[in-house]
């Protein structure tokens, strides 16, 4: 005997969509004008920032140009953090690149056969993180109202990130032999180049279709919510929004970056949206991704907190308590330097 209608879940994405399209509908100058602030923050910062990091990224990949930073942190890549050192590449794109370059270099790794579906899955929960242009300019200068801050801030999103991934490291690792051997040999820097540009573009294009739909939303949402749960869904829902919002709120610093490490640790649901959109079809599991980006809000926090805090010892602790069962449990086999 088929379920009510009303005991259906699909029943009750049904009302939820028709009440947000009626919500739009009632006010459509509201909605227009939340489109098209966002639409402009994409032309004036969104495009310029990331679509040059999206072309290198494409381009270092391509040419092989990645295995530089494999050659010199690869080393520490398999003992510390469980993936191949073909993964650093994209950790360093990651952390000075920006959501979601990190993400894009891992996929085109994968496509490139230098990582495992397995592996990438293990380095989205790390790889993927805001880059210091942002972390200092806006975040920093803009909210914090100091540089130095902002670099603090993004040293402990890096380091929250590298413990999110010593954390989350498998306790048996996948044989870089079980992956086939990558193609190093590359074709004209003209060809790789034009095709880099063209998957950036198309990538932009997905970003910001991404952040207009979030940002019409956050809209709607802040004109009917208080201001601390507007504030909190907007950092659950897409970055630069709640931190936008974090700024008019006028709290003290020390508040502040609890505030914006906690965002910049998740990353919103709208770069989540995005690295789902650049995984594409691609047989890449998606949980330790999730698991990774909420473990490294918290620990983001922690991090932070002990830093603001007048007695850090009691956080310490507790921090300590819950990181040296499993790094006492790792095997630290580091490999022995090439003559």
């Amino acid at each position: 005997m088929d379920r009510p209608v009303w005991k259906q879940t699909s029943f009750y994405g049904f009302l939820l969509l028709s009440a947000l399209l009626a919500l739009w509908l009632a006010d459509p100058a509201a909605t227009s004008a939340s489109g098209r602030a966002v639409l402009e923050r994409c032309a004036a910062v969104v495009v310029p920032s990331l679509f040059p990091f999206f072309v290198l990224t494409n381009l270092l990949v391509r040419r092989s140009y990645h295995r530089y930073a494999a050659s010199a942190l690869g080393r520490w890549m398999e003992p510390v953090l469980g993936v191949p050192a073909d993964a650093a590449g994209a950790l360093v794109l990651g952390a000075l690149g920006g959501y979601p370059v990190g993400a894009a270099a891992l996929f085109r790794l994968y496509d490139q056969k230098q990582l495992s579906a397995r592996q990438v899955s293990r380095a989205l929960s790390f790889c993927n993180n805001g880059g210091p242009g942002y972390i200092l300019g806006v975040v920093g200068l803009g909210l914090l109202g100091s540089v130095r801050l902002g670099v603090t801030l993004w040293a402990v999103h890096i380091l929250a990130a590298v413990l999110t991934g010593i954390l989350l490291r498998p306790r048996t690792l996948e044989s870089s032999r079980a992956i086939a051997p990558a193609d190093t040999t590359t074709g004209p820097f003209a060809v790789d180049f034009i095709r880099s540009v063209q998957d950036a573009a198309v990538t932009c294009l997905y970003l910001c279709g991404f952040l207009v739909f979030f940002g019409v939303l956050l809209g709607t949402l802040s004109r009917l919510l208080p201001p601390l749960p507007a504030l909190t869904a907007a950092g659950v829902l897409e970055l630069s929004t709640g931190m936008a919002l974090l700024t008019e709120q006028g709290l003290p610093v020390p508040a502040a970056m609890v505030w914006a490490a906690a965002f910049l640790g998740w990353g919103g649901l709208c770069v989540h949206c995005q690295v789902l959109s650049l995984r594409g079809d691609r047989p890449i599991q998606m949980r330790y991704y999730f698991l990774g980006k909420g473990l490294q809000c918290l620990l983001s926090v922690a991090l932070v907190r002990l830093l603001t805090v007048r007695d850090p010892l009691p956080l310490l602790a507790v921090l300590l308590a819950a990181l040296l069962p499993r790094l006492t449990k790792t095997s630290w086999k580091f490999p022995a330097r090439p003559v």
